[in-house]
């Protein structure tokens, strides 16, 4: 009976060291709510799109190439059991076409009416970006430039860099974008 006794005393000895000397979990009071975005660049300027609004990130497929389209058409594409129509973003809006290279990638649109697709420089990854720390692109010193152009209307803070987000439903809506006849 004696040493019953002895060992419950020890164990509560021992609960009473451990909550002495427990460093215990780091507290997070001041919990920031975030989006997921991917950092790319298009024609070497790094921009943000929303993670919700890209269905997939694939590598540059084959393409047939149309006559008569504008010359940011890049093509037709089988993708993912689908006709999608590729799209280069640096000759869209900068005039220059992408480089081709083991970096480019296509973003394949979510909430498209019809099937599409945008061809980009290269991927940085998703990205954590903190709600309330956006700004109109007008305001922007960086990139009031981007302003006028189709698909930008706000930038994002991330880190201590300020980015332009994209925006696929307002560029798919653009007539600019859906005049795709040369």
């Amino acid at each position: 009976m004696q040493h019953t006794q002895d060992v419950f005393d020890y164990l509560g000895w021992i609960v009473s060291q451990v909550e002495q000397h427990a460093v215990g979990l780091p507290r997070v009071d001041d919990h920031v709510k975030t989006w997921q975005g991917i950092l790319f660049a298009v024609q070497g300027r790094r921009m943000l799109v929303a993670l919700d609004e890209v269905r997939a990130i694939l590598a540059p497929p084959r393409m047939v190439t149309l006559p008569g389209a504008r010359d940011w058409v890049v093509g037709l594409a089988n993708l993912r059991g689908e006709l999608t129509g590729v799209f280069d973003l640096g000759r869209f809006w900068f005039d220059a076409p992408t480089p081709a290279s083991r970096h480019s990638i296509v973003f394949l649109a979510k909430h498209a009416v019809a099937a599409s697709a945008f061809l980009v420089d290269r991927s940085y990854g998703i990205r954590q970006v903190a709600y309330g720390e956006e700004r109109p692109l007008s305001d922007s010193e960086h990139h009031g430039d981007l302003a006028v152009l189709p698909g930008f209307h706000q930038e994002v803070r991330l880190n201590e860099e300020w980015l332009p987000v994209l925006d696929f439903r307002s560029l798919l809506e653009n007539d600019g974008f859906l005049n795709v006849v040369a």
